[in-house]
Order: structure tokens, then C-alpha cells, then sequence
């Protein structure tokens, strides 16, 4: 195992204690106060009744025969156009107490508190032997402000009842309707709440952490995965914000309109960059074009879903977001998967993130839904899922950008590895031409006879030493060393001549397995038949030919437009297509890929920007299947 490897496996290990410490963490508390939550769940039999038809009201829901009545322990109904009736029957309460509606997201609850009537109160024309002490009208399609506690959840004070009172709600929702019924005194309301808020804190506190690091790093550095991961962060944070009630209380409490549509306008939103970064930090373009394109119709319809949220009905669109993610999350976990499998570290840490995610999501769906039924609030547990998963994206990114620093040092080291290396060579020849010098004077003063002859014979060997510094010993071309003189020339002859100069890179495509699979001895053999049938085919005299590095060629067209350069690429593609090569045995046949460009030069500088041009060409053509040209415009 190499050291890089051994690092990435040591900070795999503290990372994933890192991660399973703070989900632990995170849970612990959950079921802390989940606990708490528990304890004043209602003691009183709740009994519940759907209005299919809508059509019951406070004076003839007493009407409905007593069979009709379920009793029900969980609130929960699902997603459903009916209004749901809650009775319970309260042997006595106090002013002390507060009632709370633990789902921050039902549309209508209308709350009634009744006493029974005694011999003297009956009314036999009123058809009930009820009335109402108290009511209450809460919910989001009212403003903030309407409703009698101030707080994120829905909390209403019951009256002091020495003897028999009654409760009954109407509940409606556009959305998933449940309303799991606690009853807390006040005080011990207020302990629970500063825990409660201690959690909310600890994860709106990390949120917006996350969301603005990354906002930072984005300023900073001008990568793009930063601020679709803070898009994402922020998007999620404000879906749990609306979820809970936060947002309505703090956000836009004004605003019964845009509370009814939050959910899903955050939720679409954030699917939106969920999908962009994964296909960022996975680097689909490039190495995936197929789950690209995958990635970018799912974000599309995210998008539009975003918008058509602010104008279609609540109903539909959560229908629409639910049948999305069915699709989307198992195909992006999928995608990270199989990268994953293919050695990828980011993946890694991504397939491990939507796993989480995925879990807590479908679980707090499943409940949202009444497919199941949970001892905790499902927003809860999507929290921690939340928290875990933005934990591990942001180690993706680390990760990422760890990596490519790794990169890119070195890619540094090579290249000041390979000057090193070139000025060690001059420096070379500049110590034979000096010892030549030395010899050469020390002869004039005892030889003057012969100080022709020796200096014809300095010249000679200055030339022969030129010459191999100069020419690629395995294929006769002229090197790169030459190379980069010569264009420097035929640059000055273009700026001079207003004539147009053509550069090409050419790569001999997958050449790495003809070595793996024949030998260096085929290699090399194979390297030699490329360059003469190169040579066929270049024949200008102005026309230069050189070996680039490796299985890398450059050629310099002068007077060369770039039409007239891809009809002599095309030619020496097609030799190469139908060159064999016969060796050690075997019969080798390979292809080629080239980049080509041409232009007027008009500074010094240029040289360099064509030669970058190329060779982006030459990737393209790599990417786009290999055996082919691309050119371009400089």
C-alpha cells in the first residue's frame, strides 16, 4: 500500500468515528426529547371521525351516531381531502395547562371546548347536549399574529373545568394531515421547549455554518461546487425551518399564501442543487456523460417543479415531489455506488451520505403518508438525517479539493523534476564546449600551424553535440527542444509574413496497452513505423516533425490554414488507421487523435496559447471517442 493510500485509509477511519460520534449524538438527543414528548401524550381515549363529504359542523356532528366514532392513537391520517373530527372527553382541566398540536403544518384546526348541558340548559330544538365554553380558530391558512399563543406550534390554553369538559377538533389539510395531541402544564411546557430549542439550535447553528463556509470558499476560490453545496445546505435548513414553523414565525409571518406553499417550494429547491452538486462532485461530464444527462432532465423537472410550486395547488405538488423522489433518490445513491465500486473516494463518501439521507427521508415520508407509524416526530429523524448527510458531502468536498491540490502538486514536482533534468543537459554540453575550449587555446600557443584545423574540428563537434541534443534517437525527429526553438521562429516569420502558422498535436490513442500487452521492444517499434509513415506524408520543406514526449508528436505548418491542416491530419489519419505493424511475432494496429489550430500570429505570447489550444483539441478528440480530429479558431 503507498503512503497516499495509507493516509486515505487513516482519515477514512477518524472520519467515519467523526461522523457515527456526531449521528449518535445527534439520535440521543431525539430520543430525549422524544421521551419527554411522550410523557404527556393524552391519558383520555381520543375518538376520531372522517367527514368524507365535508359536510358536518359544530351543531350536527353530535348527530353522527356514537358507532361512527374510532378510537385512534396515533392522529395520523395521511395525506386526505376529508375533515377529521378528534373527541375527547376531559374529567376536568386548568388554566395551568396548554394543549399542543405537535404538527406545524395543518391548514384549518378549529377547537371547540364544551360542557355538558344540565336538565335546566337542554335544548331539544338545538339537537345536542353540548355547549361551547371556548373555541379556538388556528391554522396556516390564517396569519401568525391570529393565533392565541405565539409560538411555532399550535398551543391552546384550556379553561378551568372543575367537572366534565369536552374537546373537539376539525381538522383539514391540503397537505399530510396529523395532529398528535399532547397535554403539557405550562411549566413543564417551558422546560421542554429551551430543550427543544437547544436541538433546533445545534442544527440550524451547523446549517448555516456549512451553507456559509461554503459560501466563503466560493468567493474565495470561484468553484462552483461550493455554492451549489450552499444552495443545497440552505434550501434544506429553510424546508426544516417550514416543517417545524420557524419559518412562518420568523420568515414571513404575514404571509398565510406563501406558508402554504413553503414545503415544497424548499423541498423542489433543494433537490434542484442536490442534483448539480452530485453531478459536480462526482464529475459526471467527464467521467459519466450517460448519468449526466440523467442528472441534468431530474434537475430540470426539480426546477420547473420550483417555480410551479409558487402557482399550482400544495396537494398536487407534493404528490408530484413524492413520486419524484422515488425515482431520483435511488438512481443518484446508485450512480455513487457504482463509482464508488470503481475505486472512487468521493463516491464513497457520497453513497455513504445519501444513504443516510435516504433512509431518514423515506422514513419521515412513510409517516407524513401513514404508512407507518413512529415513536419519535419523522422531522426529527430527517434531521439527523439531514445533519449526517451534509456532514459526509462536506468530506466529499474536502476530499475533492484534497485531492486535486495532490494533483496538482505534482504535476508541479514533474514538471521542476523535468527542468531540472534539461538543465542538467545543458549544462553538459556546455562543459565539453568548454573543455574543447581549453584544449583548443593551450594548442594555439604550441601549435599555431594548427589552429585551422582544430577549429574546424571544435565546430564539428559543436555541431554533432547540437545535433544530438536536438533529434529523438528512437525515431530520427527532430525533439521537443528543437521544437520549441523552431516555433519561436516561424512565429516571428508569421507576425512578420501576416501568414498563417498551423500547429497539431498528435497522441497515439490507448497506447499504454500496446506496452502492457506486447513489450516496450513492440512499443518502440510501433513508435518508429508512426513517425515514417509521418514522414510520407509531411513533405514540405518548411514542414517540421517532432516528437512532443511519449507517444505525443507536434507538427508545425507554416503558410497553413486550418482547412489545409486537417486535410493532412485526415491523410495520416487514415494511414495510421490501416497501418499494421509486424514485430516480435505479432501484427500490432493502433489509431490516432489530434488537435489542430492555426492562426495569423500577432504576439510574442501566442506560441503558447496555440500550443494550450491543441492540446485541449487533442483531450476533446480523446473524449469524443478517439481515432478523430478536432480543430478550432485560435
Amino acid at each position: 500500500m503507498s503512503n497516499v493510500e495509507r493516509e486515505l485509509s487513516y482519515n477514512s477511519y477518524w472520519l467515519a468515528v467523526l461522523v457515527v460520534g456526531f449521528t449518535a449524538l445527534m439520535l440521543y438527543m431525539v430520543t430525549s426529547l422524544g421521551r419527554d414528548i411522550e410523557k404527556h401524550a393524552l391519558e383520555q381515549p381520543i375518538y376520531h371521525f372522517a367527514d368524507v363529504l365535508n359536510e358536518q359542523t359544530i351543531d350536527t356532528i353530535d348527530q353522527i351516531e356514537s358507532g361512527a366514532w374510532v378510537k385512534n392513537d396515533k392522529q395520523n391520517f395521511g395525506l386526505t381531502n376529508a375533515s377529521q373530527w378528534l373527541k375527547v372527553d376531559f374529567p376536568h382541566t386548568q388554566n395551568s395547562q396548554v394543549l399542543e398540536v405537535d404538527y406545524a403544518m395543518i391548514d384549518s384546526i378549529q377547537i371547540w371546548f364544551r360542557h355538558k348541558n344540565d336538565n335546566s340548559d337542554y335544548n331539544p330544538d338545538s339537537g345536542s347536549d353540548y355547549r361551547t365554553v371556548e373555541y379556538y380558530n388556528l391554522g396556516d391558512s390564517l396569519k401568525f399574529s391570529e393565533r392565541p399563543i405565539i409560538h411555532d406550534k399550535f398551543l391552546i390554553p384550556l379553561p378551568d373545568a372543575l367537572e366534565g369538559i369536552q374537546l373537539l377538533l376539525r381538522l383539514q389539510s391540503t397537505g399530510p394531515v396529523k395532529a398528535p395531541l399532547k397535554l403539557w402544564y405550562k411549566q413543564d411546557y417551558i422546560v421542554y421547549t429551551a430543550s427543544h430549542r437547544l436541538f433546533m439550535g445545534l442544527f440550524f447553528g451547523y446549517m448555516l455554518a456549512m451553507g456559509l463556509i461554503n459560501l466563503f470558499l466560493f468567493i474565495t476560490t470561484r468553484n462552483v461546487t461550493f455554492i451549489t453545496y450552499a444552495g443545497y445546505v440552505f434550501s434544506f435548513a429553510l424546508l426544516i425551518g417550514a416543517i417545524h414553523g420557524l419559518g412562518y414565525r420568523f420568515i414571513w409571518p404575514q404571509s398565510p399564501w406563501f406558508e402554504e406553499r413553503a414545503a415544497a417550494i424548499f423541498a423542489f429547491m433543494m433537490m434542484s442543487f442536490v442534483l448539480v452538486f452530485s453531478s459536480q462532485i462526482l464529475e459526471l461530464r467527464t467521467q459519466s456523460p450517460k448519468y449526466y444527462l440523467v442528472f441534468k432532465g431530474f434537475f430540470i423537472i426539480y426546477a420547473l417543479g420550483t417555480v410551479c410550486s409558487l402557482f399550482v395547488a400544495y396537494a398536487i405538488m407534493i404528490r408530484l415531489l413524492l413520486l419524484l423522489l422515488l425515482f431520483s433518490i435511488p438512481v443518484i445513491l446508485l450512480v455513487s455506488l457504482s463509482l464508488a465500486l470503481k475505486g472512487s473516494e468521493i463516491a464513497k463518501f457520497f453513497s455513504t451520505a445519501w444513504l443516510a439521507l435516504l433512509f431518514s427521508g423515506l422514513t419521515a415520508a412513510a409517516d407524513n403518508f401513514h404508512w407507518i407509524s413512529l415513536p419519535i416526530d419523522s422531522s426529527y429523524l430527517l434531521m439527523v438525517g439531514a445533519t449526517t448527510e451534509t456532514l459526509l458531502l462536506a468530506l466529499a468536498v474536502a476530499t475533492s479539493y484534497s485531492v486535486q491540490r495532490r494533483e496538482a502538486r505534482k504535476a508541479h514536482s514533474e514538471a521542476a523534476e523535468n527542468e531540472v533534468h534539461a538543465m542538467q543537459a545543458q549544462d553538459d554540453v556546455l562543459a565539453l564546449q568548454q573543455q574543447a575550449q581549453i584544449s583548443l587555446e593551450e594548442q594555439v600557443v604550441s601549435r599555431t600551424q594548427e589552429f585551422e584545423e582544430a577549429l574546424v574540428g571544435l565546430s564539428k563537434v559543436h555541431d554533432e553535440l547540437q545535433g544530438m541534443s536536438e533529434t529523438d534517437t528512437l525515431t530520427g525527429l527532430t525533439n521537443r527542444r528543437f521544437f520549441e526553438k523552431h516555433i519561436l521562429a516561424e512565429a516571428a516569420r508569421s507576425r512578420r509574413e501576416k501568414q498563417p502558422l498551423a500547429v497539431a498535436l498528435l497522441d497515439i490513442d490507448n497506447f499504454k496497452n500496446v506496452n502492457d500487452s506486447y513489450g516496450h521492444q513492440c512499443g518502440d517499434d510501433c513508435l518508429v513505423a508512426f513517425a515514417n509513415t509521418l514522414k510520407k506524408i509531411i513533405k514540405r520543406p518548411g514542414d517540421s516533425l517532432s516528437r512532443y514526449g511519449g507517444e505525443e508528436f507536434v507538427i508545425l505548418l507554416p503558410d497553413t490554414t486550418i482547412d489545409g491542416a486537417k486535410k493532412i491530419l485526415e491523410k495520416f489519419r487514415l494511414a495510421v488507421q490501416g497501418l499494421v505493424v509486424e514485430t516480435q511475432g505479432q501484427r500490432i494496429k493502433f489509431t490516432v487523435s489530434a488537435g489542430v489550430t492555426s492562426s495569423v500570429i500577432g504576439a510574442d505570447n501566442e506560441c503558447d496559447k496555440m500550443l494550450a489550444l491543441a492540446d485541449k483539441l487533442l483531450y476533446q478528440a480523446k473524449e469524443a471517442g478517439r481515432n478523430c480530429i478536432k480543430s478550432g479558431s485560435f
